[in-house]
């Protein structure tokens, strides 16, 4: 019997694998589907810089706000140039992510 079950399962699997799949499958990522979360830099917490900003964590957002302290408040988005790691590439990545 299991000699059978076998042959029967040996000749059933190459069919099995030859079937179309009948459900599409969803895509991972698709244009229009990503929601930009834009970030104020003059109210934003750390936690919040750290979490929503592409290249920064959580001891960059410090800086940030250290500078947002010495500052009064941002108006330029080149004034993060002066954080030491945040150079012309995380401004490029975050430039529609940020607001005033």
């Amino acid at each position: 019997m299991l000699r059978k079950t076998l042959i029967f399962a040996s000749m059933l699997s190459p069919l099995v694998l030859l079937q179309p799949a009948t459900a599409e499958p969803m895509p991972l990522w698709e244009p229009g589907m990503q929601q930009v979360v834009q970030v104020n830099l003059n109210t934003a917490s750390a936690e919040q810089l750290a979490m929503n900003l592409t290249g920064v964590g959580l001891k960059r957002a410090e800086a940030i706000i250290d500078l947002r302290t010495k500052l009064g408040s941002f108006s330029d988005l080149n004034q993060l140039l002066q954080i030491k790691g945040i150079g012309p590439r995380v401004l490029e990545l975050n430039k529609e992510r940020i607001t005033f």
